[in-house]
């Protein structure tokens, strides 16, 4: 697999910035005061520590112009020109060896600019992995502006960040009753690894195959598998394996309802082996653990 490279390029100052606003004509300049913040799907506010470091990037007309650095204050001041769509975009990682963030060329493409997970290494054919990612938060947020808006001279926004990963956990009931002792693996199929900075899943494809064991009541399940949301027209393909040979593949529970994952998801993948068959259903992890703390 092709290794991103992290390209480090001059940017503008924001007081050049600012003062590129002062000279030019008011009349055809933008200029914005953003506050950022970082809450949950349920808009509960999360502290700043979850995203970690926060980069933030100004694209207009979708092509990179700089990244813009925060004020004392916590404030990001941008000036720019109002004839054109204006995007900023905010992510953070909530560790800095969890998530590979690529700076942008100047010109680039908001949709092939991205961020994508670190994996424990990177012996990835069209990646499989073998050990599931650290626990991390690729966290993520943009703010824009469309031509024709009324503004006043100065403006006041927020830039609204959540969390993309999604977390995946795996319980499957009756296997060793059902089909006795044996080497067990479970493989995941249908993830990519990137997030485009216009919000979209990307990347290359992903193949979890996490470590699984037998608890003392014979239920098995695996390792913690950390990703990224599915993309959009994409689902999950679960498969499980015994000693080498795959015994059961399915895209979807037992309703028949193909198995997709929302950023911000915390689900348990829980397959029961009976005599008639089995069944997968994708339900909260609370319902399986009792009670669940995803940050």
């Amino acid at each position: 697999m092709k290794k991103r490279q992290i390209m480090i390029i001059p940017i503008l100052s924001l007081l050049m910035l600012l003062t590129g606003c002062i000279n030019d004509d008011e009349s055809s300049r933008v200029q914005y005061s953003v506050g950022v913040r970082l809450v949950t799907k349920t808009g509960a506010l999360l502290p700043d520590s979850v995203a970690g470091t926060v980069h933030t990037y100004m694209f207009l007309s979708g092509r990179f112009v700089q990244e813009v650095t925060p004020e004392v204050n916590g404030r990001y001041y941008i000036c720019f020109d109002n004839s054109q769509p204006m995007q900023l975009v905010a992510v953070g990682a909530g560790t800095v060896d969890s998530v590979s963030l690529v700076t942008p060329s100047v010109g680039e493409d908001i949709s092939s600019v991205c961020a994508s997970l670190k994996y424990p290494s990177d012996s990835r054919s069209s990646a499989s992995i073998a050990e599931t990612t650290p626990v991390n938060y690729l966290c993520y947020g943009n703010f824009s502006y469309t031509p024709g808006e009324t503004l006043t001279d100065s403006t006041t926004a927020t830039l609204t960040m959540m969390n993309k990963n999604v977390r995946i956990h795996i319980v499957i009931k009756h296997l060793l009753t059902q089909l006795g002792d044996g080497k067990y693996t479970v493989k995941l199929r249908g993830f990519r690894d990137a997030l485009a900075f216009d919000g979209s899943i990307k990347g290359d494809s992903v193949e979890y195959e996490p470590h699984g064991s037998f608890d003392s009541n014979g239920t098995y399940s695996t390792d913690i598998i950390n990703a990224m949301p599915t993309a959009d027209g994409e689902h999950v393909t679960f498969s499980l394996y015994k000693d080498g040979y795959p015994i059961f593949t399915s895209n979807s529970d037992s309703d028949g309802s193909l198995i997709s994952l929302q950023p911000e998801d915390d689900k348990a993948i829980v397959v029961d082996v009976g005599k008639m068959g089995v069944n997968l259903n994708v339900i909260p992890w609370s319902d399986v653990n009792g009670s669940t703390i995803f940050y």
